[in-house]
């Protein structure tokens, strides 16, 4: 399929998200049996929103880590993802520096968020793609 629209340009992933019904058991998993290590854990319960995250992000090698969520409560895209299709894939996140720049192109072109938020005071938007990918923007600051 041809385009004469120039792709916007991202940069090699940061991380995978996964969904995970119980992120300690799978924490305990991965690290005794491949090794994943050097997890950071955490949680996600924006004060605007009914919604609680269990958070653990491991070391993939090369710069990609692994980002586990377990929802805890509320209803989200987290919580959707488990009942509807179980543990797995979610996401694929990419931390971007030109945010001002890309996010306007993407919903130029039909993007459309699904979710958007703020973390450790990091702005991101998981954006809905054909085939059931969910892309994560992210800026750190």
């Amino acid at each position: 399929m041809a385009s004469d629209i120039e792709p916007v340009t991202l940069p090699s992933p940061d991380h995978i998200g996964v969904v995970v019904k119980d992120i300690d058991k799978t924490v305990e998993f991965l690290s005794s049996v491949w090794g994943i290590g050097r997890w950071e854990l955490g949680e996600y319960a924006p004060k605007d929103a009914p919604v609680k995250l269990k958070l653990a992000f491991g070391d993939l090698g090369n710069g990609l880590r692994l980002e586990l969520i377990q929802p805890v409560a509320g209803k989200s895209l987290w919580s959707d993802f488990l009942e509807e299709k179980g543990e797995g894939i979610q996401h694929i996140a990419y931390m971007i520096k030109n945010w001002d720049e890309v996010v306007p192109k993407v919903v130029d072109r039909g993007g459309r968020i699904l979710v958007s938020g703020a973390f450790q005071g990091n702005r991101f938007y998981y954006w809905e793609t054909p085939g059931g990918i969910i892309i994560q923007l992210e800026e750190r600051k």
